[in-house]
């Protein structure tokens, strides 16, 4: 089992990105076409369904890596308040500051240096803070750990 290194990502033969912790989620976005592309050209994730229209569907489901599973759905028209998520939604990386500057060459915004969470059960854990091009807030999470929180992590194939 190998964990994501998202520094390989600049390369042809890179793995996607993995969720942490679950294996599924569900993302509203204000406009599918440009939340595919980001978690396409980005994170590496691809459609499960290639015959979905991008700019029609009210759905995408997306492969992020065996098992992660990223359901994006049109939240157009839903309040900002009800559409925020509780916590960021995490992708794990072994190099969160190679991370980082692939983000960054990318053109995602990073909010600063990789820092460490201070409480809740990841506290320990390092992560670096970026957001989706519609303003939703994503971390990377180190894969590195003394023990893993929550149970194993998640993980990418070559």
């Amino acid at each position: 089992m190998l964990a994501l290194a998202l520094a390989a990502m600049a390369s042809p033969s890179a793995g996607a990105a993995t969720l942490y912790g679950t294996g599924y989620a569900r993302v509203g976005v204000p406009d599918m076409a440009q939340a595919v592309t980001f978690f396409q050209d980005v994170l590496d994730c691809r459609p499960i369904d290639a015959n979905v229209t991008r700019k029609s569907a009210s759905s995408v489901l997306l492969s992020c890596d065996t098992g992660s599973i990223v359901e994006l759905f049109d939240n157009r028209g839903v309040p900002a308040a009800s559409a925020k998520p509780d916590q960021p939604l995490r992708f794990v990386a072994d190099d969160l500051r190679h991370g980082g500057d692939w983000l960054r060459r990318e053109g995602v915004t990073v909010n600063g240096s990789p820092h460490r969470l201070t409480s809740g059960p990841l506290a320990g854990r390092m992560v670096l803070d970026f957001l989706a091009p519609w303003g939703m807030p994503l971390q990377l999470l180190d894969s590195h750990a003394d023990s893993a929180a929550d149970g194993v992590l998640a993980t990418v194939a070559d």
